[in-house]
């Protein structure tokens, strides 16, 4: 059976994070999917580990390609109508990947919907939460009351977070995938949001989709100064899109029109 999502979550290292993530996901998610694992140069037998378990479909880098360049890869391979990329230091709940299928469903226009998180910048956060600790049974509670309080509700926004989009194959045809030049990671949802919404896509968080976010532990884990990337990224950005620097991207609105020969990012092979 084909799968209706091809979950693709890059990763460096951390394997105990990686294994609650895919544990939620086994425990949360009826809906036909696959797991794409991208695993970027991990040292700690991440890759053996998830072979071993025969789950889904393995990508091997020797090195740190970077978190574009891996969700790329994971993309190359991906099957599923909706393409969710998927941080690995996460906690999915019920419901989280159908509200956010039913949202792409009800309305054409919306090409990537996203859910709120405990631990992510903009209005997708919830803060504060009212659990203590994650995994648990107060996560678990608090995320399906969300889910029925808030079926069916959500909003849009200019810009979503990368710790979790489900894109729509469309928008996958049309822009492609994520600009690698945005090094180790950062800025590079920011310019996958804006190129969605100048292809003309709408972007949608959904109110009744919870994922919990345990927050950075991949920059923490590397050894590149996190404050001097943002920068570094910051400034690639509003170089890129014509934006004065600082400006945020969410609210800034870029100088030129979507350009396919320009802004279209083709994936690997």
């Amino acid at each position: 059976m084909r799968p209706i999502a091809s979950i693709v979550i890059p990763v460096h290292n951390a394997i105990q994070y990686t294994a609650l993530c895919l544990e939620s996901i086994a425990r949360h998610t009826p809906e036909p999917h696959e797991i794409v694992l991208v695993d970027n140069g991990s040292t700690d037998g991440t890759c053996e580990w998830f072979a071993a378990r025969g789950e889904g479909a393995l990508v091997r880098n020797a090195v740190n390609l970077g978190f574009a360049a891996a969700v790329n890869q994971g993309l190359s391979v991906a099957a599923g109508d909706v393409l969710v990329v998927l941080n690995n230091d996460t906690l999915v709940t019920r419901r989280w990947l159908g509200a956010m299928l039913a949202a792409l469903g009800r309305d054409d226009s919306i090409g990537i919907a996203a859910p709120m998180s405990n631990h992510v910048t903009g209005g997708q956060i919830v803060d504060p939460v009212p659990y203590a600790t994650a995994p648990g049974d107060e996560l678990e509670a608090f995320a399906a009351e969300r889910t029925e309080r808030y079926r069916g509700l959500g909003f849009g926004v200019e810009r979503l977070s990368g710790l979790c989009m489900a894109i729509s194959r469309r928008v996958l045809d049309a822009i492609g995938g994520f600009d690698p030049t945005f090094a180790v990671g950062n800025f590079e949802d920011d310019d996958y949001s804006v190129r969605a919404r100048l292809a003309g896509f709408r972007l949608w968080v959904c109110q009744d989709s919870f994922v919990h976010h345990f927050g950075s532990t991949t920059f923490a884990l590397i050894d590149d100064d996190h404050r001097a990337l943002l920068v570094e990224n910051g400034l690639r950005f509003a170089e890129k899109w014509g934006l004065p620097p600082g400006v945020s991207p969410k609210l800034a609105e870029p100088t030129r029109r979507f350009d396919p020969a320009r802004d279209r990012i083709p994936l690997p092979g």
